[in-house]
């Protein structure tokens, strides 16, 4: 499902040189143009050119305008610069693909959602070498103030595709999107000039899940969300779904029932322990992430608590674990691989073409996976 003001996709084959003659190829270029004919046609100065083509400004102040008419002429007359750097900034469709994640995401490329979606990415890329570079941001940082503090794969020079994960840094975004480089944000709104966002359809996620478990029988269903006062995209979305469905079924959300704090695996918060012996007790937990679905599963079994039949849990994610536990683990699949190759797929056709002058954004379907862990609610 695409939202509205989501850009055209531009032709796969799109960014002819000259003549129109079809994709453009190393090969079709050439270095026997001069400085002086691209200054002359473009009807600027060769310092200007020289400038543009060593990215450095030499005292001389070049225009978004000059810059996007200089690269067009050399890319009509098929120069191409001595400096690798110098020819991925004038044709992006040559540069390498990067996936930068934020510092903030706990244990980085080790979750196993940054690994599902860098395997999708990875396997999407469409050259033979499959060459991914993947580094972290700084989320609270203010890169435009001090370039030189950019994450090595933007001051490399070599990359000129982007996929961002984590909270969006509108700096980092502005300084690719100056560049004239594609930026796509994966499982996280940002709401930037010339940024595609492609996300997971998380409030129906947890819509489904809610559903889900009434439909059972439940009525005391429990939460386990993420840290509380988050402003983490997912986690509110998640949320989000979580209030509208429990207000259009008339579930009660009993504050008692709900859990905030990490939702990793090897993480049991105290809270969970209260929430699963408070009387009532919940009969059915919706966990915001499989991993969180694991630790309540652990607990209810240290305290006796037999599963599904007393207590049916359901995640989010459908993370390869979920298949493997004692009991296959109800869940609801977020198509974590086909974000990581949507992503990859979109900025292959936006390099191509003229960035998007507006935010857009293209959201992701869901889908249940009732397993082994959800059960219809025993009657008192």
């Amino acid at each position: 499902m695409k939202s509205p003001n989501e850009a055209a996709s531009p032709d796969p084959d799109s960014g002819p040189i000259a003549g129109g003659k079809g994709p453009m190829k190393l090969g079709d270029l050439q270095k026997n143009i001069t400085m002086a004919q691209i200054a002359k046609q473009a009807g600027v100065s060769q310092g200007a050119i020289s400038s543009l083509l060593n990215d450095r400004d030499y005292g001389i102040r070049v225009s978004e305008k000059t810059r996007e008419r200089v690269f067009k002429v050399c890319r009509e007359l098929g120069y191409i610069p001595n400096d690798l750097r110098a020819v991925v900034r004038m044709y992006p469709e040559f540069g390498d693909f990067c996936l930068l994640m934020s510092d903030q995401v706990a244990k980085g490329v080790a979750r196993p959602i940054c690994a599902r979606m860098i395997g999708g990415a990875f396997g999407a890329v469409p050259d033979d070498a499959h060459s991914l570079t993947v580094c972290d941001y700084r989320e609270q940082y203010d890169y435009l103030t001090d370039l030189e503090t950019l994450p090595h794969a933007v001051r490399s020079g070599v990359v000129s595709k982007f996929i961002c994960y984590g909270s969006p840094n509108s700096s980092l975004l502005q300084t690719l999107n100056k560049r004239g480089f594609p930026v796509v944000s994966v499982g996280y709104d940002a709401p930037v000039s010339g940024v595609i966002s492609i996300v997971p359809d998380y409030a129906r996620a947890a819509r489904l899940a809610i559903e889900h478990l009434v439909q059972l029988g439940h009525r005391h269903i429990a939460i386990v969300s993420g840290a509380f006062g988050t402003s983490d995209w997912p986690i509110l979305e998640l949320n989000r779904g979580v209030r509208v469905a429990c207000e259009e079924l008339r579930i009660p959300l009993e504050a008692h029932n709900i859990v905030y704090g990490s939702l990793a695996a090897d993480e049991e918060p105290a809270e969970l322990r209260e929430m699963l012996t408070h009387k009532p007790a919940p009969t059915a937990v919706f966990c915001m992430s499989d991993g969180a679905a694991s630790a309540v599963l652990a607990m209810a079994a240290s305290l006796g608590i037999d599963t599904p039949g007393q207590l049916s849990v359901i995640g989010c994610g459908d993370d390869p674990c979920a298949r493997y536990m004692q009991r296959q683990l109800s869940t609801v699949r977020i198509p974590i691989e086909e974000l990581g190759a949507a992503a990859v797929q979109q900025i292959d056709r936006m390099v191509r073409e003229p960035l998007p002058s507006e935010p857009a954004r293209i959201v992701l379907g869901v889908e249940l996976k009732a397993r082994e862990t959800t059960a219809p609610a025993q009657r008192a």
